[in-house]
């Protein structure tokens, strides 16, 4: 089930994150670190929305409300026992997508861990650009149209 993150769910976020993240090798400790800084609320226009199996969030997106027609997926993370099984990671960006139409927004954009470019490729996002990440590392955006 999907819906919407509550205030108190906050660590159970950035644990999630935290899981998902160190997923794909990064060090333990930055990734600890880099997670207890994670805001998910933080912004305005932001939306965060969880999935929930047997009533236990095992993931969450966010999403920005648009600028310019440009609505940013900031966040989705899975926890890595949930990867890959029940297309939790797809309906979250799927969920996503229809709130950035909603909002009025044109074209979703991300900034994506190069590990899940396959994942965004399948969902029909392009890369259109590279950037240097919160850690220095060149990171693709990708880009997908809403209208």
């Amino acid at each position: 089930m999907i819906r919407e993150a509550l205030p108190g769910e906050v660590e159970t976020l950035r644990r999630i994150a935290a899981a998902s993240k160190g997923f794909w090798g990064h060090q333990p400790e930055r990734v600890h670190d880099w997670a207890e800084a994670l805001e998910p609320f933080a912004g305005g226009g932001r939306e965060v929305y969880v999935a929930t199996v047997d009533d236990s969030v095992v993931a969450w997106v966010a999403v920005t409300a648009p600028s310019g027609g440009v609505c940013v997926l900031d966040d989705l993370w899975v926890h890595p026992s949930w990867i890959r099984k029940r297309g939790i990671g797809s309906l979250l960006f799927e969920k996503a997508q229809e709130r950035g139409r909603i909002l009025g927004g044109s074209v979703l954009e991300l900034e994506a861990e190069p590990n899940s470019i396959g994942f965004y490729e399948k969902m029909g996002a392009v890369h259109v650009r590279d950037q240097i990440g919160e850690w220095g590392r060149t990171l693709p955006v990708m880009s997908l149209r809403l209208t």
